[in-house]
């Protein structure tokens, strides 16, 4: 026990004497005399002038630590008189006694007034380059007959306790100008304080300040806050409550304004080598996302996970607060409300959203995609999305809109339109495309467009090696059934294009009615399919390039809006005088089948098959579409049955088997603004020519038939003249005969008188 005495009275001597010999150093030597000293040895390590404008003031006991006043260091050669770095003052302490514990107990930590130049000058070069030294030790191992040299960081001895009466860092400031891309910023009036700073203690931290920029025409004041927890040992860091506010100007932000919150809950467990963000909170533009993040495996192979979920928020409103002209939709009401929510898994390696769900309006959005590697240019794509349903005619343009002008929106549109060339190389990102890896599908239970509604639609699409495909697509629309697919392949030099398609049941009149808002020209349950390919780069090409085959099958319809009957009955009254009263009742050309298939070689649809077939008509058709010069040659050929039954077949009787051929000749451009005043008008012509030509025929049949009947009742007239003429000579010649006789015999009767 003495000698535990004697131990402990010897070495609270030796601190006394060694701290009253240090004390006397602190106090009676005068430190600013060593200031030209420090400055020399700055000078001789950097290359640098070192310029201490205040005094140094030392402290020993119990508080060791030194107080120093304005303090710069020159910028490097070539980049300006400016300081690189300059303090207004600064005042750092440490207690002396806990050290020998290995705990470090620092007052408040000052730093006031720093300033920091940062630049790069044109050739790359920056103001800091000479001061960077490498931190690190190398050391030689023998690794059999060789030798090794590996770099080694420095390490510290362990702390075992920290104690920081608080930081203090204020009004500092940090300018940036790079001459290669003429890029600026600064960093203004920086504060920093933190609460006391213990080991394994939370403690407070805010910070405030502003980032202004000339060249990205920005301003931003800053503000930060939260509470800090530090666990050397146990290798874990938390911070709480963290919140960063930002509001920004400039015209560099949409609508010249942006405020943006962000907060959340981080803990850091760097031994178990995990990050949990938790309580994450974004709000900005009226947009707020909540969730939560997880880092592992920080050291191997970091894998995030997480879970993303919004508020319902208005794009309308967005896009105002974006300074963005909302678009101008059919419905005024859409885009009205919209949220999303979404979990995400990302590696190095690959990434994925799962359990996406995007809702807008009154339609949910729903699925999710993958990135199973994300080697290459181009990272392969896995989906599986769904729309419940939609209808897009609500977000489209509305129709016949009048603008400010008093034209319409879609002459507005028309008129602004370039005219495109078709002989314009079609730029399409080849290499891009070549190097797409793309699996999924695509399926909407419900969706109308152009007023059609189709529903049960399924669309998977694949790309891979060039080759690009709408593949096996369903859906169903109008009673009947969609399955067709449609691919691009970029593999070769010129791309091509193909689509195979059938639809079967369809009903024309209800569809097309939808299509057209209108009534339908054609009506019936029929089928439809094609199988069509093209190549080229340019769209005269691709016109050009057409081959395949089409076929149309409809059954019990009508050719609706022109009654085909009506218009040869009318054109018959007007060749032979008479009138017709107007139509009434539907007009319409009734039809127990329509059929009619096509051959396309190299963009020119020829056709010789068409065949409809109803109560009166008998219709056929041949002729040709010539794609590349936008031009129509087809000519139907109408047979008048002139059968009782049917629209209007009595009053058709006489012209039973007569033949009228229909052309339908014209451009697009004709045939698109009045395509029934082009068939009208060949049917008008060859009607006409028709029926002129059959009464011709008729008057010289019955000219001949009046002629015979004369020459018959002249031949008869004659025999009767002769029958009589020859009756009157007989009957002359038997009252001859008799009066011959009589004369006779009277003289024979004289003549026995003149002999008795």
């Amino acid at each position: 026990m003495k000698l535990l005495k004697w131990l402990l009275g010897t070495i609270v001597v030796l601190v006394l004497v060694v701290g009253v010999g240090i004390a006397a150093m602190v106090h009676l030597v005068d430190w600013n005399n060593f200031k030209e000293t420090i400055q020399n040895q700055v000078k001789e390590q950097t290359g640098r002038d070192l310029e201490i404008a205040g005094d140094l003031s030392p402290s020993f006991f119990p508080w060791a630590g030194l107080s120093i006043g304005q303090i710069s260091v020159a910028n490097a050669d070539g980049f300006g008189e400016l300081p690189f770095a300059a303090i207004g003052g600064a005042d750092v302490k440490i207690e002396l006694l806990p050290l020998i514990k290995r705990e470090i107990n620092v007052r408040t930590v000052q730093l006031k007034g720093l300033n920091i130049d940062l630049q790069r000058s044109a050739d790359g070069t920056t103001n800091w380059d000479d001061l960077i030294k490498s931190t690190t030790t190398t050391t030689t191992e023998e690794n059999g007959d060789a030798e090794v040299t590996k770099e080694v960081e420095g390490s510290g001895p362990t702390i075992a306790a920290l104690a920081v009466g608080g930081i203090e860092i204020l009004d500092a400031n940090v300018t940036w100008n790079d001459a290669i891309t003429g890029m600026d910023a600064s960093l203004t009036d920086f504060n920093l304080v933190t609460g006391a700073i213990e080991l394994e203690k939370p403690f407070d931290l805010n910070v405030d300040f502003t980032v202004a920029s000339n060249s990205m025409d920005l301003n931003a004041d800053i503000k930060g806050s939260g509470e800090l927890m530090m666990d050397l040992d146990g290798q874990v860091y938390t911070v709480k409550g963290f919140s960063l506010n930002t509001d920004a100007k400039g015209g560099s932000l949409p609508n010249g304004e942006l405020v943006l919150a962000l907060g959340a809950d981080v803990s850091a467990q760097l031994a178990d080598q995990i990050i949990d963000v938790s309580s994450l909170n974004l709000s900005a533009l009226g947009l707020e996302l909540n969730g939560a993040i997880n880092v592992a495996n920080l050291d191997t192979e970091p894998t995030i996970t997480g879970n993303i979920e919004s508020n319902e928020f208005s794009p309308r409103e967005m896009f105002a607060k974006l300074g963005i002209e909302a678009p101008v939709t059919a419905d005024e009401a859409v885009l009205s409300k919209a949220s999303l929510s979404l979990a995400l898994a990302a590696t190095p390696a690959s990434a994925a959203l799962n359990d996406l769900t995007i809702k807008l309006d009154d339609t949910t959005f729903s699925g999710k995609a993958s990135l199973p590697s994300l080697e290459g240019s181009v990272p392969p794509v896995r989906f599986d999305f769904n729309v419940d349903e939609i209808d897009l005619d609500r977000y489209l343009p509305p129709t016949g809109d009048e603008t400010e002008g008093g034209e319409s929106a879609d002459d507005a549109t028309a008129e602004d339109a370039a005219p495109s060339d078709p002989d314009a190389p079609i730029e399409l990102p080849l290499e891009m495309m070549r190097d797409l890896d793309i699996d999924g599908t695509f399926s909407v239970g419900s969706v109308k467009i152009s007023n059609l509604t189709t529903k049960d639609i399924v669309v998977p699409l694949k790309a891979s090696a060039g080759k690009i495909a709408l593949q096996d697509m369903t859906a169903s629309l109008y009673e009947g059934q969609f399955d067709g697919t449609v691919g691009l392949d970029v593999s070769g030099e010129t791309p091509s294009y193909g689509v195979k398609m059938t639809l079967a049941g369809i009903q024309a009149d209800p569809l097309l009615a939808d299509l057209t808002q209108d009534d339908s020209f054609l009506s019936g349950g029929g089928e439809v399919a094609a199988d069509i390919t093209t190549g080229g780069n340019t769209v005269n090409a691709i016109k050009a390039g057409l081959n395949g085959t089409f076929n149309t099958a409809f059954t019990d319809g009508s050719l609706n809006g022109i009654n085909i009957g009506y218009q040869i009955r009318r054109a018959k009254a007007a060749l032979t005088g008479q009138t017709l009263d107007e139509e009434e009742g539907d007009v319409k050309t009734d039809f127990s089948s329509l059929t009619v298939s096509g051959l396309f070689t190299n963009g020119v649809m020829t056709s010789d098959d068409l065949d409809m077939r109803s109560p009166l008509l008998r219709l056929s058709g041949t002729g040709q579409v010539d794609l590349p010069q936008e031009n129509v040659d087809y000519t139907m050929t109408t047979l008048i049955t002139g059968t009782a039954q049917g629209q209007g077949g009595a009053d058709l009787e006489s012209l039973k088997g007569v033949k009228l051929d229909v052309p339908i000749r014209g451009t697009f451009t004709e045939l698109s603004e009045n395509f029934a005043g082009v068939i009208l008008t060949g049917m008008k012509d060859n009607i006409t020519g028709n029926l002129k030509n059959q009464a011709k025929a008729l008057a010289d049949a019955k000219a001949d038939e009046l002629k015979a009947q004369a020459s018959a009742k002249a031949d008869e007239a004659k025999a009767a003249a002769q029958a009589a003429a020859d009756a009157k000579k007989e009957e002359l010649k038997a009252k001859a005969s008799e009066a011959k006789d009589e004369a006779v015999d009277k003289a024979k009767d004289a003549l026995k008188g003149l002999f008795k």
